[in-house]
């Protein structure tokens, strides 16, 4: 008898998730994110991670002011079985607008993910981002050195523009005339 016949999965959706986080059986802080129905753990965070995080949160914080938002760490309503903790997003409205509910992928301006051992995972997060209709999706891969511009969301999960920058090419932030140095993000 193979292992398939025997190990079967049950898949989750967000409002199962949620009832489950509202009960106490899931810890609201637990490192965990629904992808495509499956509860993920989360890995902690390395130095390398950390520091660049840290790095794009004071960019970001003053780049981006009201109506936007800038949320570290939450989770983004992509889909009914798909609720990431993107390391950013930025998202269109206030505190307020997402006191009962979490901003879906349409309210999001960008969304950024950091990577040091976690390519993978966030290659395959890039099409959820963008059936979600995430306009703009930032890979910010610290062993490759480069930046990921995923843009134009179709809905089949894919992004139309798929751009590599490097260490000397530069990037705007949407909706701003900041221009930021990929380089200066890598340091």
């Amino acid at each position: 008898m193979s292992l398939e016949t025997v190990h079967q999965t049950r898949r989750f959706t967000v409002d199962e998730v949620m009832a489950m986080v509202a009960s106490g059986i899931l810890a609201e802080d637990e490192p965990l994110e629904l992808l495509r129905g499956e509860l993920v753990v989360v890995r902690p965070q390395g130095p390398p991670h950390a520091t660049a995080t840290s790095r794009m949160a004071r960019t970001l914080y003053r780049a981006y002011a009201p109506p936007t938002l800038v949320r570290e760490a939450k989770p983004l309503a992509v889909s009914d079985d798909s609720l990431p903790e993107p390391d950013f997003s930025i998202v269109e409205g206030d505190e307020d607008t997402f006191f009962e509910r979490h901003p879906r992928g349409d309210e999001a301006v960008l969304v950024i993910e950091v990577s040091y051992t976690s390519q993978q995972a966030d290659h395959d997060k890039a099409a959820i981002y963008a059936s979600a209709m995430v306009p703009v999706y930032w890979l910010l891969d610290l062993k490759a050195r480069r930046l990921e511009v995923h843009s134009e969301p179709e809905a089949d999960g894919r992004y139309g523009v798929v751009r590599l920058l490097h260490e000397s090419d530069e990037v705007e932030l949407p909706r701003t005339r900041v221009r930021l140095r990929v380089g200066d993000l890598l340091r």
